[in-house]
Order: C-alpha cells, then structure tokens, then sequence
C-alpha cells in the first residue's frame, strides 16, 4: 500500500468536517465535494480544496460514482473515505476506486458486498454459528409469523424499515418501503425479520488489519430510538451483564474473520432476555462512534487511514482500556411536536455551550447555512464524558441546556426532555421506550413567565440603544429628557398572544428599567448588560443570565434551556394575520408528492391517508384533519412543492 498525502472526503456534513479535522492532523492534504447547495458549507471551508460534484439531488452528486472517482483522478487523490451515508456501504464504488487505482479508506468491495444484502450477511452469519432473528423474503410472511419488521436489503439507518402486525397491512407497507429503499438507497430489495418487542439494541465496534489482527473497542448501547432512527447512544452498555458482552466481543470478532473484513466495522446484535441475535454489520464508521473514542481515546478516523495505507492495528486487545462512561445525542432539524417533521430553514445563530463543560461538539452547520430537503436532516451530535454514567448523563444535560440554533426548528427539547426522564437516569432502556413514553417526553409550548417577558423586553431596550433602530432622539433612552421618568408601551406577540408591557426609564441609569405587565402578574425593575450572545441581568431578587437572539422582527431568548420566541414591537404593524381552521392541507415542508390517495369528489372520515410527501429520504403522510368531502387537489405524484403550499381543499 502507499502512503496516503492526500485524502478526498466523498461525504458532506459533520462526518466530513470530522475526517477533514483528523487528516489535517495526521498531515493529510484534503480535497472536499459538495452539491451546488452546499457551495458555502463548512467541510468546503475547512478543505484545502473543495470541488462541485453536482446539482442537489443526492443521485446527481453525492451518489454520483464517476464524477467523484474524476475528481479524485484528476487531483491526484491517493485516497477516498466515504464517510457513512451515501457511498459507504456500496461495493460498486469500493471497487471502482480500486480500478481508478485510488484506495478506499475501508473495507473491500467483496466485505461489503458480503454485508450489504442484509438477508445474505444473516447467513454467512448464520453458517459461522452466530445467532440470527428468524426472516426471509417477503414472500414468507406466514411462515416467520406476525409482528414482522420490514427492512431494505441494501439499506441501514433505520429508512424505510416498518412494523407489520397483520396480513391486512403488509401489502401497503411493503410499497411505501419499497419507495423509501429506492430514494434512499437505490435499490428496493426488501427482507422480513421476525419482530422483538422490546429488545436492546447492542453494537460492538471492531477493527481488523491486513495482517489478519482483529481487535473490539467494546460495545455502545443504540437502544433509545424513535421508529428505528437512533438518538442518543452511550459506551458502555448500561447493566448489561459482564458475560454477555464477553460473548457479544467473540460473535463480532468472529464475524470479521469470516469475511477476512478490512478495516472498522460495527457488528449490531439485538439482546432480547440475555439472548443475544446478529441484525447486521454496518462495514463503515457509525454516526456514534464518538462514544467509543471518548471512552478508549482512539481516533477511530485515524485508525481507519492508517489501516488502509496497510499498517498493522496500532494496539493490542489487552492495551485497549475502557474508561469512564460516554453519551451522544443527535440534534435534527425537525419538529416533535408536529410527528417529527423535517424542518428546513436558514441557520440564524448557533449559541454553544461554555467552553468548561468537558462536552464534545461535532457538527458541520455554521450560521447562514441554508438547511434544504435534499440530505439527512441531522446537524450536530453532542458527546458529554464522565467517570460514571450519572456524570456524563449530567453533563449532556447540562450542555443541552445551554445549546440553541436560531432558525430552524430541531429536536432539541426533546433531547433535553428525555436526559431529564428519571427512566433513563433508574433502568436500562429498549427499543420500545421512546414510543411507550412519548407522550410524556414530547415538548410543549413553553408557558410565559414574568422573567421571560421581561428579559424579551429588556433584549429590545438595550439592543435598540446599541444599534440605534431610530434616528430619533426622543426614541434613544440615552437621549436628554431634563432628568425625568419618561414611560412608554411596547407590544409584544407570543404565541399568537398580544402582549402590553408598560415601562418607566431611570434617567440615572439608561440600561434600568421598571416594567408592568397585567398579563402576567409582572411589576418590578430589570437592568441588563452586554447583548451579544448572553444578556446578564439584574431583578429585584437575584442576578442571572439568558442567551438571546434578535433580528429585525424576531427577540428569542432561552432561559435554562427553554425558548421564547417573540416578535419584536417594530415589527408587529406588519405582522400578518394568521387563520386557524381545517378547510385546507398545507405543505408542513418542502419535498416530493410520492403518493395520493384520494381524489376530488371523495369522501373521507378523520384521519384518512391523503397523500404521502418524501423530505430528506424519509416518506412522511398526510392525514385528514376532519371528516369531509375533499373539493380540489391542486399537485400530483411527482411534484415538488414549498412549505406552506396548499396541496388539498375541503368542501366548507
């Protein structure tokens, strides 16, 4: 093999910016792609070199395998990491870089080829003695027996795999799975599993080198997930007995030695009552293998290069030590409260945690950036590491807490919600705790409280003084008024609530002010000081801090991890009505009419299926609100609409 001097990065995203950190480390020039989108994003600027490889759907660029192998070529590449997602588990691509004469940060083409039907993986699998879920094609429905999980053979990530409790519903299931492989992956294969209820979701992270050494850096816990999507993974595995793990190691490292396997890969097992099932082996870099670095201090990235410029494992199993205990949430651009729609939206501001929080950061957004329909909605994951799981646990929460992006909605309440459920803190958890307890975890509407709003109107006094909104002297507070209180009403909307905030300006001190607010019980004096991210202020009864953010129209400000988003009073004569009722189907985001199930004239009951709509891979339908008779379609199969697009009218 040969020395790897420069490195192409086939991915986008986080996982770019987090190969790019490591290269540059190591030495390694870097070459980045991206999308015309993705012209100004963050792995294009942190790259020593970035080059279009494509319009925006993903099967014109990021999946585009003879473009991205020219670009290598032509840059005299020696090396290509697919990152995870798009490229990475494809044997085409694998292969094709080694024809291109350029190396493949991972395993072989034949590994993944082995690995990558998921069915056929099960039975190598099966034939070297390690334990799988009873499946086969969707042919064998009766014989594996009811509920059964529907997966895409090619696929992983949770995309496009269902529950099926019934024969009544396999045949629908099966086609809008078949859409969703084919978006996501290319490929619509389809095979059944025989469902676990409520098993833990268990991976081993291994590495194996060309010399035949193969090593596990222990296991990670991917149980807490949401319709197979993961959100927070921890290392180690929380009570989960000592022997089974010792028998999880041996299966995955079996597992490598089979296939003769090349580089990292993570052997995922269901645990279903301290038994133990192969689901599949994911032959690229996990999404949560920050867990796993934090708790051994191994670059994963670092290990994978150095192995594909055909070095031995840097270590052996008995010098590689877990310590302490390590948790990673995801944060999406999506909304919970809505059934966990994509969001889309320009990044406005990203407030991070301080810096003394020992948290670990990866994300490849930065402000401006532009989030579309087009890739995966995930933004950044978030690693807190602790000597115990309590103390790690403690930390997230408390980074969560001080973490915010202005501008698009994300999950981020939710993720805090859930580190602050004491199940998580008390018992183990399975792939059915987020859909038993989601109720409870959901976010709700944050209730406006006296601080709230006074601090909102305290972020717009000050940063009116600051800028100097109007040229007016009589609307400066610093302005000369002979020394006396002068008062004035400002109007503020939350939550589509009117609000009315008296305020009296100190003459001595032009950053005091005294606010009163019928609405909700507020009557006392607030000053503040430096507006930037973070406003310091001062009540009648104690000192604190809120991080702020305010525009032209919008003041949002968190306040122990709670936002209040409120428009801002020089904004509110413009502010447009809004109206409420259900006579209309909006576009709740961007994306692609993929199916439709009615048609005008028909009538429906509430919550029929109207009309499925793809964003970001992932297919998300639209139900009827009310009983009714539908009067107009105004899209059909195939076409992109906007959020906020009226797709369907009701009869009134």
């Amino acid at each position: 093999m040969k020395t790897i001097n420069t490195l192409l990065i086939a991915n986008r995203g986080e996982i770019a910016c987090r190969i790019i950190r490591t290269a540059k480390q190591l030495g390694i020039k870097t070459v980045a792609i991206y999308s015309t989108p993705d012209e100004n994003a963050l792995h294009c600027q942190l790259s020593d070199e970035a080059f279009c490889v494509g319009p925006a759907p993903s099967e014109k660029s990021y999946l585009n395998i003879e473009r991205i192998i020219d670009i290598a070529v032509q840059n005299q590449c020696d090396a290509i990491h697919p990152g995870y997602g798009f490229l990475a588990e494809n044997p085409q691509f694998a292969a094709g870089c080694e024809q291109a004469g350029v190396i493949f940060v991972g395993p072989s083409a034949k590994n993944i080829a082995q690995m990558a039907i998921k069915d056929e993986a099960k039975a190598i699998m099966q034939k070297a003695g390690v334990p799988t879920i009873p499946g086969g094609s969707v042919n064998d429905a009766q014989r594996i027996g009811f509920p059964l999980l529907v997966k895409p053979a090619k696929g992983g990530g949770g995309k496009g795999m269902h529950v099926v409790h019934n024969a009544q519903e396999l045949k629908e299931t099966i086609a809008a799975a078949k859409r969703e492989s084919l978006s996501s992956f290319g490929d619509d294969t389809l095979f059944l599993e025989k469902y676990l209820s409520h098993p833990r979701h268990i991976e081993v992270q291994i590495f194996r080198d060309s010399f035949g050494n193969a090593v596990h850096l222990f296991e990670r816990d991917c149980s807490l997930q949401r319709r197979h999507q993961k959100i927070l993974e921890e290392a180690p595995a929380y009570q989960l007995p000592s022997e089974i793990t010792a028998q999880l190691y041996q299966a995955a490292l079996k597992a490598a030695h089979t296939i003769d396997y090349l580089g990292a890969g993570t052997v995922e097992f269901l645990v279903d009552q301290n038994q133990f099932y192969f689901m599949e082996m994911n032959t690229r870099l996990q999404v949560e293998h920050p867990v796993t670095e934090m708790i051994t201090g191994i670059d994963l990235v670092a290990w994978q290069i150095r192995i594909a410029q055909g070095e031995a494992l840097p270590l052996k199993q008995e010098d590689i030590i877990a310590k302490g205990h390590a948790v990673e949430v995801r944060i999406y651009a999506e909304d919970p409260s809505h059934h966990f729609l994509p969001m889309t939206g320009l990044i406005k501001k990203i407030i991070t945690p301080p810096p003394t929080l020992p948290c670990r950061i990866d994300n490849g957004i930065q402000v401006n950036d532009q989030i579309s329909i087009y890739y995966d909605p995930i933004l950044a994951k978030v690693i807190a590491h602790g000597q115990t799981r309590h103390e790690a646990l403690s930390t997230l929460q408390d980074a969560l807490q001080h973490y915010h992006i202005v501008g698009v909605k994300t999950n981020l309440g939710f993720l805090r919600n859930i580190l602050q459920s004491h199940y998580l803190h008390t018992q183990p958890i399975n792939t059915q705790f987020l859909e038993e307890k989601l109720s409870e975890l959901l976010p709700k509407d944050n209730e406006l409280t006296h601080e709230a709003l006074a601090v909102g109107c305290l972020t717009y006094l000050l940063q009116r003084q600051t800028q100097a909104i109007s040229n007016s002297p009589w609307q400066q507070t610093n302005a000369w008024r002979n020394n006396l209180p002068w008062t004035e009403t400002l109007h503020f909307l939350y939550q589509k609530q009117l609000y009315a905030v008296d305020t009296r300006h100190d003459p001595l001190n032009a950053a005091r002010f005294h606010l009163r607010c019928e609405a909700v019980s507020l009557d006392q004096w607030f000053s503040g000081q430096n507006i930037e991210d973070k406003l310091h202020y001062l009540t009648a009864e104690k000192q604190s801090t809120a991080e702020v953010y305010y525009d032209d129209e919008h003041i949002e400000i968190f306040i122990e991890g709670k936002a209040f988003n409120f428009q801002q009073p020089n904004f509110m004569q413009h502010a447009p009505a809004t109206l409420d009722n259900q006579q209309h189907i909006i576009a709740p985001m961007p994306g692609v009419i993929t199916q439709l199930w009615v048609k005008t004239g028909d009538s429906v009951t509430a919550g029929t299926k109207l009309l499925a709509l793809e964003a970001m891979k992932m297919e998300h339908t639209l139900n009827a609100p009310k009983s009714g008779k539908i009067k107009s379609i105004y899209h059909q199969h195939g076409e992109q609409v906007e959020e906020g697009t009226v797709l369907i009218d009701f009869e009134e």
